[in-house]
């Protein structure tokens, strides 16, 4: 009778994480079909008169900035600084009417006293939040004086993301429901046919519900509303939580391998190998060959079309790369340190995405891929062969702030968005 309880207990946890998993992918699949953003005419409102840089359709979800879970993808529509917009306080306060009378819920607008910067100057700003149905906005104007004139001022900028839908809480409560059917129905067939390996699959699974557990741990918010309640799946519970459906996954194996003619077909390949263990054998060297051999090669330089390359690459055909976020900026290498550090700050100036990270070294793997599809560069080659930097867009509609914030530093050669 005890174990019967025990038994019923496991199922009845085993359900419940079930309906957990099975809510998180649900709201996690339900939100990748939340109608377009379509906040191009919002940039007007806030931004009148002037041209404003950024756009585009944000992802479902995204990372935080310091990488600890995701939020709802948003986009940033950002100017660069005028006479007006230095005037944080007043500027803000100007934004917040106008999405006022626009008919936003504006919260905490904020102007707090300047701070003085480590590196001389001081820093202005002000803030504010707003929602409307289904959406979020974050403004913020911040102003850095004292800068040189090769770094960036600031900016007055706006994220705006979705917030989700009603019809994604009837979304969540039906795949919970389905993933707690689903659990109880793999539950009792694992009871059934589990046989001598019983007690093994009852320990596992208490194991693999353990390791669920950090996954409910939700991350912090940046913003109140921007992130979801299955953050936690893309946070710690991530690593955990792939264990647990590792061992779910091992559980199902072992059972299946306790059904008779599952038992059946691996005695039989048992015996197989018994009779012939040297050809056994060479066919696994023969499978694991064919994986590893071609690609060794290709990396060596000894398949694949000869490489010659003489300068720049080919740049990709738009259709390929209209949506793509890689982009290299090539740089003559020949350029001066002081030069690419001049590129690097403008980089950073255009808030566009990632920093960059300067490639330039012949045998390293992205340049072998940008010059001879993987293979070796020759030697003779390299002279005359421009560095680049390596740069992943935040959002393909960035790309125009980034190319003419480089176009025509010295040292640019090209900017290429890749695939």
């Amino acid at each position: 009778m005890k174990v019967r309880v025990r038994g019923l207990v496991l199922a009845l946890f085993i359900a419940l994480a079930g309906a957990y998993v099975g809510a998180f992918a649900a709201a996690r699949i339900g939100i990748e079909h939340v109608p377009p953003l379509q906040a191009e005419g919002l940039a007007a409102t806030a931004f009148p008169g002037l041209r404003v840089f950024g756009g585009g359709e944000p992802e479902a979800i995204e990372p935080f900035g310091d990488g600890e879970g995701v939020k709802y993808g948003s986009v940033a529509y950002w100017v660069k600084h005028t006479d007006a917009t230095r005037d944080v306080a007043t500027y803000a306060a100007g934004a917040r009417d106008r999405l006022a009378a626009a008919g936003w819920q504006i919260h905490d607008f904020t102007v707090p006293a300047p701070e003085p910067l480590v590196d001389g100057g001081a820093q202005y700003e002000a803030t504010f939040w707003a929602t409307k149905p289904g959406l979020i906005l974050n403004f913020s104007d911040y102003y850095w004086t004292g800068r040189p004139s090769y770094d960036s001022p600031g900016a007055a900028a706006f994220d705006i993301w979705r917030s989700p839908p009603s019809w994604i809480t009837t979304v969540t409560w039906g795949g919970a429901v389905a993933g707690g059917l689903v659990a109880l129905l793999l539950t009792w067939w694992v009871s059934r046919h589990a046989g001598r390996a019983r007690p093994f699959v009852a320990g596992a699974a208490v194991v693999a519900l353990v390791f669920l557990l950090p996954s409910t741990m939700r991350p912090g918010e940046e913003m109140p509303g921007d992130s979801p309640w299955w953050g936690g799946f893309y946070n710690l519970g991530f690593g955990p939580a792939l264990l647990s459906a590792f061992i779910a996954g091992l559980i199902l194996v072992v059972t299946l391998a306790q059904t008779r003619p599952v038992r059946a077909a691996l005695s039989f390949a048992a015996g197989l190998v018994r009779r012939w263990p040297k050809a056994a054998v060479a066919a696994v060297v023969l499978v694991a060959l064919a994986f590893v051999v071609p690609g060794v090669l290709r990396q060596s330089g000894v398949t694949g079309p000869a490489c010659r390359p003489a300068g720049l690459p080919a740049e990709a055909p738009a259709t390929e790369t209209r949506t793509s976020k890689h982009v290299k900026i090539f740089v003559s290498n020949t350029a001066t340190e002081q030069e690419r550090a001049l590129i690097d700050a403008a980089i950073f100036r255009s808030r566009s995405g990632s920093l960059g990270e300067l490639i330039w070294q012949p045998d390293s793997a992205g340049f072998r891929e940008t010059y001879c599809a993987g293979g070796s560069v020759p030697k003779d080659a390299v002279a005359a062969l421009p560095y680049y930097f390596d740069v992943e867009l935040a959002n393909p509609a960035y790309l125009p702030a980034l190319t003419e914030e480089v176009t025509g530093l010295a040292g640019v050669l090209a900017v290429h968005r890749t695939p």
